[in-house]
């Protein structure tokens, strides 16, 4: 099961029916404020995205880290940031607009980010780094996403300075 998707409006008469003794106007600001960091990247310290609604009360983490739980079970968020959701910052190929996809996906369907993937000192001192041309570029990030978690980065298409 995942998020149940929820206005603002919604969620904010929701809550406060709940918690009537929770200030709404200081609540509103914190639920916009947490939405605010979430559209602006801001991620839980474990690396995942926030869980808006969770975060208007228990600052920005992510679900898991505010509930203990893996995967929500009929908790709501809302609905702009369901549409922004990843995992550990990459999207999921089948959430995304299919006139959208590009990039990079690992065999799971996630969107890897080559900004994350630690550039190896070899790829420094080649060619290809400086001077790409366009299935360089492809086959260098490909094999560095490849071998990301590998201690001996190995490049049989390197040429020196």
């Amino acid at each position: 099961m995942s998020f149940i998707p929820i206005t603002l409006e919604e969620y904010l008469k929701i809550h406060l029916k709940s918690n009537p003794d929770e200030n709404g106007k200081e609540f509103r600001n914190r639920l916009e404020a947490a939405l605010d960091a979430f559209n602006n990247g801001i991620k839980c310290e474990c690396g995942n995205d926030i869980w808006v609604v969770g975060s208007a009360s228990a600052g920005y983490r992510c679900f898991t880290c505010i509930t203990g739980e893996s995967h929500p079970a009929g908790d709501y968020e809302i609905d702009s940031a369901i549409n922004k959701i990843d995992r550990k910052g990459r999207r999921h190929i089948d959430e995304m607009d299919p006139r959208k996809i590009a990039g990079f996906f690992d065999d799971e369907g996630y969107q890897i980010s080559r900004d994350k993937i630690k550039m190896p000192l070899l790829c420094l001192s080649c060619i290809k780094h400086y001077e790409p041309g366009p299935e360089d570029d492809i086959l260098c990030n490909l094999n560095r996403i490849d071998q990301k978690d590998k201690d001996d980065f190995i490049c049989h298409t390197y040429k020196k300075i």
